[in-house]
């Protein structure tokens, strides 16, 4: 059976704003946390994406052709699927589109052996996961900066609890968070 593996970068107050990223995110990068992003993407057996990230990703990283940043190939021949309501076709190689009942999807492809699928940016599709219980680990990569104002990938009106595994502290001061969804917190 297949895990499914979310992983989200914010800055400490939880923005994960791609319109802000200069403030939040370039500033601490370091081979240390591309390195764990590297092992992340080319570890994943299935990438699953919200339409709005598979349309930022797509035009980027389907231009590469030499595995830049060690991910380019990963991200451009690995099967991937996109959740979307109205995308009719999906251009980015060995692309699936899962339309209105996505979660009964992603449930049948969880039960099928292999690796893992993983989740990155999507925030449209975190409730949903959550909430169906589909989501077997939450990966933050939170990088030391308050940003104040932006996206964020915690919606209101979800109440899930989450188990604690570990930590790791990158260069920077970047921290890698990583829990284990449980049950539901009691209303």
């Amino acid at each position: 059976m297949r895990e499914l593996i979310v992983t989200q970068w914010v800055s400490l107050d939880g923005i994960f704003d791609g319109n802000s990223m200069n403030e939040w995110w370039m500033p601490f990068d370091s081979p240390d946390r591309q390195h764990y992003i590297q092992d992340t993407i080319n570890n994943c057996e299935i990438m699953l994406y919200g339409r709005k990230t598979y349309e930022m990703l797509y035009p980027y990283w389907s231009s590469f052709k030499h595995n830049e940043q060690g991910v380019a190939d990963k991200l451009n021949t690995g099967k991937k699927y996109v959740v979307s309501s109205n995308l009719k076709k999906a251009p980015w190689g060995n692309t699936t589109i899962l339309h209105n009942d996505f979660i009964r999807e992603i449930e049948k492809v969880k039960r099928e052996d292999g690796g893992y699928i993983l989740v990155q940016g999507s925030s449209s599709l975190l409730k949903p996961l959550l909430e169906g219980g589909l989501v077997d680990e939450l990966r933050l990569l939170v990088n030391p900066a308050i940003v104040g104002t932006g996206a964020r990938p915690f919606l209101e009106d979800i109440n899930i609890n989450l188990e604690f595994i570990r930590f790791q502290q990158l260069d920077k001061n970047v921290v890698l968070l990583i829990y284990h969804p449980t049950k539901k917190a009691s209303a």
